[in-house]
């Protein structure tokens, strides 16, 4: 199977017109995560992120993607910077967040499942449009 993913890491940034994810404190399900990526028709970028990373880079990966995951018991300097922000969905988390954050999830698969039935289907309307 060809890959259409393009997974990214400091200092490294990927530009291209395709969709694009950021995984905070993930890296346990980032080979799942590819896995069922690869089974889309069309190129994904993912920015993962380890302990090292600047705010700086992951706050840029998290500006070209369209959704940001974070694992709660990661970073938690990452997760308060992070949690008030639109399009960042959240698990593992100890307390609750929801004052500030209504995106909590309990795997992460369902919302990458989730997105990806969502982008195909806006796909085959855009493709009804032309």
């Amino acid at each position: 199977m060809k890959s259409n993913v393009v997974v990214v890491t400091e200092p490294d940034y990927y530009y291209a017109n395709v969709p694009a994810i950021t995984l905070v404190g993930c890296d346990h399900m980032l080979p799942t995560i590819i896995d069922n990526l690869r089974r889309l028709e069309f190129p994904v970028t993912v920015y993962t992120t380890s302990e090292t990373n600047t705010l700086d880079w992951i706050t840029n990966a998290y500006h070209q993607s369209e959704f940001t995951i974070i694992n709660c018991t990661y970073n938690s300097f990452y997760t308060g910077f992070f949690i008030d922000k639109p399009s960042v969905y959240y698990y593992n988390n100890k307390e609750s967040y929801i004052r500030f954050n209504l995106n909590e999830i309990n795997d992460p698969m369902d919302k990458l499942i989730k997105w990806m039935n969502e982008w195909l289907e806006n796909q085959d309307k855009n493709a009804v449009l032309l």
